[in-house]
């Protein structure tokens, strides 16, 4: 008879699991498909055997380097340990949770990025539920595309503090000093855009973004919102009052407009349907690149959220 009283046969569940996985292993996954009122219990209660073991060292590993990763965050902002703030005990179980569960030290860097946000005194950070969902969902190269593309909002931030603002206190009479003080300007704001450039690409070259990467990279992150297609400048121009037609040239010109004006706006429609397929292109003229994503206005929370902007 089986445990359960019936004559019934107990049906033998036989599994194959491959040459990599060990037997202990294949004990674990037989174990699991059994009737859960029979067997899961006790796996679970157990720490499912030798796996549990293995992954328990695992995690714990994962957690003491997030953690450690935490308290070098705090001490680099300064915040004293008797002054931090804990979080909700749910958010501090799912903090641990998932930075217990990354594998990858760009997906840990993360969740421990936004621990430490969340422990600051200060900071208006919490471990928001749509963060914790983004971070659960993330790939490593998921977490190296959030970093770049953060890393470029920061590199573009400095570009803008840092680059010289000139302009002469007449238009229409500028002095020889002042162009001398202009052509100055020009030149110091293009060798900074160049080495702010030269940096993007290096960080790129790192994480191994500078080609395309292989179909659907992008997916994860656009469905999560944290990214998106960059916006194309059009160039056509409809007045809010139409053309002003006087003859036959008037009208073909309008008609021109006109034409033109759809053809961008298909132009528009069709790559914002489109996945990209790179992050940046060179631009045409000039050490500029041009970004065929970047981060949504959630993406922008989330980053700094993690502190990453």
């Amino acid at each position: 008879m089986t445990s359960d009283g019936s004559d019934k046969p107990k049906t033998s569940i036989d599994v194959s699991v491959g040459k990599e996985i060990d037997a202990a292993l294949g004990d674990v996954i037989r174990g699991l498909l059994q009737k859960p009122s029979e067997a899961v219990g006790d796996l679970v209660a157990d720490g499912i055997g030798i796996l549990g073991d293995r992954v328990r060292r695992k995690r714990e590993l994962n957690a003491k380097l997030g953690m450690e990763e935490v308290r070098k965050r705090l001490d680099a902002d300064g915040v004293d340990m008797k002054d931090i703030t804990p979080p909700k005990e749910e958010e501090l179980h799912l903090l641990m949770n998932g930075m217990s569960l990354a594998d990858d030290e760009s997906i840990r860097e993360l969740w421990s990025g936004l621990f430490a946000k969340a422990l600051e005194p200060n900071s208006e950070t919490e471990a928001e539920r749509p963060f914790i969902s983004v971070l659960d969902s993330l790939s490593p190269l998921d977490a190296k595309i959030i970093d770049l593309l953060s890393f470029i909002q920061r590199t573009e931030n400095e570009l803008q503090a840092k680059s010289i603002k000139f302009s002469p206190r007449d238009f229409r009479k500028v002095t020889d000093e002042e162009k001398a003080q202009a052509e100055r300007a020009q030149k110091e704001n293009a060798a900074l855009q160049k080495a702010a450039v030269s940096s993007i690409r290096q960080k790129a070259e790192e994480y191994s973004l500078s080609e395309p990467s292989a179909p659907g990279w992008s997916d994860n992150l656009m469905r999560q919102g944290v990214i998106e297609r960059t916006p194309i400048h059009r160039f056509g121009h409809l007045s809010a009052f139409g053309p002003t037609i006087r003859d036959e040239r008037d009208l073909a010109n309008a008609l021109g407009e006109f034409h033109k004006t759809l053809r961008e706006m298909e132009e528009v429609s069709k790559r914002q349907a489109s996945p990209p397929e790179r992050l940046f292109s060179q631009h045409a003229f000039g050490p500029r690149l041009n970004l065929e994503v970047q981060l949504t206005a959630f993406g922008k929370r989330f980053a700094s959220a993690c502190g990453l902007i």
